[in-house]
C-alpha cells in the first residue's frame, strides 16, 4: 500500500510504501522520525500514532520543537 506524506518544514512530499494494515508509528519508523518530535495530520486533523492507515491516504507531518 502507498501513502503520501508532506513534511511541512521542508515542503517535501514523499510517497511511502508500507506493509498491509500499517499504523502511523510504522510510517514514522520507515522515514526515521520519532513520534515525540512530530504531529501527524490527516485532513488537517491530528491523528494518534496507533491509528491505522489506509491505501492512498495523504498525511502532513509537522515537526515540533520545544525549549526554554
Amino acid at each position: 500500500m502507498e501513502i503520501t506524506v508532506k513534511l511541512s518544514r521542508t515542503k517535501e512530499i514523499k510517497k511511502i510504501n508500507l506493509q498491509k494494515e500499517p499504523i502511523v508509528l510504522d510510517m514514522l519508523k520507515k522515514i526515521n522520525l520519532k513520534p515525540d518530535t512530530v504531529v501527524v495530520l490527516s485532513e488537517n486533523k491530528p491523528i494518534s500514532i496507533d491509528e491505522e492507515l489506509k491505501d492512498g491516504q495523504k498525511l502532513t507531518i509537522l515537526q515540533v520543537s520545544s525549549g526554554g
